[in-house]
């Protein structure tokens, strides 16, 4: 197998990233959420956001030459609200449904833990997937409840509030 880079996500192709989230989201968010539901969010889910993708604090994991993960944080809440010292947020984190169980998640989030400690960042805020609840218990949040996001006009997603103190 060879070797994982963690890089900054202007090193990778916008549309590689996109196609990964579309993967990752479309097959493991299947057992966790109805089909009606994932086609609904799919556009907005399986997309990063353009101001991930210049920031620096958005990572791509690369194997091969393949863009096989992606994740961040920011300052700013997911909803475009300014930060607050000392917080920040988990910004899109997955990882390609062909990598699971290889690490990829867990050195996104020791980068993404790296580059928040030292700016500054105490804690951190995750809206979580149902799927993806077990990963972030793994390192070390801890559920606050469950929320519904709204994705767009008539579209509500369930998801599970983290948090993790450093």
């Amino acid at each position: 197998m060879s070797s994982l880079q963690i890089l900054p996500a202007s090193a990778a192709c916008p549309a590689d990233i996109d196609d990964m989230l579309r993967r990752s989201c479309a097959r493991l968010l299947c057992a966790d959420y109805p089909p009606d539901l994932l086609r609904a969010v799919l556009p907005v889910l399986g997309r990063a956001r353009p101001e991930l993708l210049s920031a620096a604090e958005y990572f791509v994991a690369v194997r091969a030459g393949r863009v096989v993960g992606a994740g961040g944080w920011s300052r700013e809440t997911p909803f475009g609200r300014p930060g607050v010292a000392g917080l920040g947020h988990i910004r899109h984190v997955a990882v390609c449904p062909d990598h699971q169980r290889q690490g990829i998640g867990r050195a996104l989030f020791g980068r993404i833990e790296a580059t928040g400690q030292a700016a500054g960042v105490r804690s951190f805020l995750c809206l979580s997937t149902r799927n993806a609840v077990r990963f972030y218990g793994a390192m070390g949040f801890a559920a606050q409840g469950e929320v519904e996001l709204h994705l767009g006009p008539g579209v509500y997603f369930p998801a599970v509030q983290m948090k993790r103190e450093m």
